[in-house]
């Protein structure tokens, strides 16, 4: 990856995290207010946006591709992402469908040249898991985008579904997904191979449950059917301890492994306070609103800059490994300032003042380490 490209994810990344704090300086953009009104710039879509979409987003079709420049496909995602997330937060709906449209079908073609038009990999138990989360990350991008599409639409134009129901912001969140099934793809490409039957047939069992379980967790979001929210939400952390006994089965001691282990850990808390989040839901209507607040920011960062954030260390930097860095000390860093000092720095200005640099540096850390020197044959 070319100093530039690092630079460029660095600022987007880095920018994307600060704008998780502008409820610090514009008070409709706090956290507290749980229903901005509709004609409010949200600044939490640039939040979510510039981390997940422009730059997980592009990350994962340049290691799709596997060139060492971005090829003109890629730059045109990175161009057409950030005009999306643009006209996204000024609520330029037309434009923003427009945008995405375009962005589904770049990432299509990456995924047709790389796989196939239909994803039959799914269904044939010799193709490699790795294989399939990785056509299952494109795929989800494309559909991703393709169904936040048809929300805007809906919502804007034609108003055909109850409006109520397809909230807008809850499918933007969804574009964090591709990130994870490509760090679950990173994971079981690296394990050691175990050809025995049962542990092919466990990782058979993660791949379909992680991926049914998400869309059918979206859709009992959508229709309120709380009782089978929780269900699923335990199904998946079932699965999400299943996926770390793999990897922890197969893995090898390096850097690698330790931010992969970091990230499935984030990713266990991230489930537990998924539960929690779910069962006050349903069961406890009446809640203090900062505590509550305070929740869901840890929530969000664990899994959007905790786990997300480690999958793409991996992947960013997957040739360059070993690092020269103190992979515990990253680690540590990480922890501190994704468990702690982001969210309560989302509501509290004196948290703020430290997250904002430790994040910078922890991003220009994970970045511009010097890597393995590689030795040519």
């Amino acid at each position: 990856m070319s100093k530039s490209l690092k630079v460029s994810l660095w600022f987007l990344i880095t920018l994307g995290f600060v704008f998780g704090f502008s409820g610090l300086v514009f008070p409709n953009q706090s956290p507290l207010v749980e229903t901005p009104a509709p004609d409010v710039y949200q600044f939490q879509r640039l939040h979510i946006f510039l981390f997940n979409l422009v730059g997980g987003g592009m990350v994962l079709l340049y290691f799709t591709e596997s060139k060492r420049k971005l090829s003109v496909r890629t730059v045109l995602f990175l161009i057409g992402s950030v005009l999306f997330s643009m006209a996204a937060f000024l609520n330029q709906y037309l434009l923003a469908t427009l945008f995405a449209l375009g962005l589904a079908l770049i990432v299509e073609v990456v995924r047709v040249r790389r796989f196939s038009l239909f994803p039959s990999d799914f269904f044939n138990k010799n193709v490699a898991v790795a294989r399939k989360f990785h056509q299952a990350a494109l795929l989800c991008l494309s559909l991703g985008l393709l169904i936040a599409s048809a929300v805007m639409i809906n919502n804007q134009y034609l108003h055909i579904f109850n409006q109520s129901a397809l909230i807008l912001d809850d499918f933007f969140l969804g574009f964090s997904f591709p990130i994870s099934l490509l760090t679950f793809s990173v994971m079981f490409s690296i394990a050691r191979e175990d050809n025995s039957k049962r542990i092919r047939m466990l990782r058979e069992v993660s791949f379909w449950v992680i991926n049914l379980g998400v869309i059918l967790f979206f859709i009992f979001i959508i229709f309120q059917l709380f009782t089978l929210q929780v269900v699923a939400a335990v199904l998946l952390f079932s699965d999400v301890l299943l996926v770390f006994f793999l990897f922890r089965h197969g893995s090898r001691k390096g850097e690698q492994e330790n931010f992969l282990v970091s990230g499935i850990l984030f990713l266990v808390f991230t489930s537990i306070t998924g539960i929690i989040i779910t069962l006050a839901e349903t069961y406890l209507p009446v809640k203090d609103p900062h505590a509550w607040t305070l929740l869901l920011q840890i929530h969000a960062y664990l899994s959007l800059y905790g786990w997300n954030l480690s999958g793409l260390t991996v992947v960013m930097r997957f040739d360059d490994f070993p690092l020269q860095l103190h992979d515990l000390e990253i680690i540590l860093m990480h922890w501190l300032v994704v468990s702690l000092l982001a969210p309560f720095g989302s509501l509290y200005p004196v948290f703020a003042v430290v997250a904002l640099p430790a994040f910078a540096i922890l991003m220009g850390m994970i970045l511009f380490s010097r890597g393995c020197q590689r030795v040519a044959a």
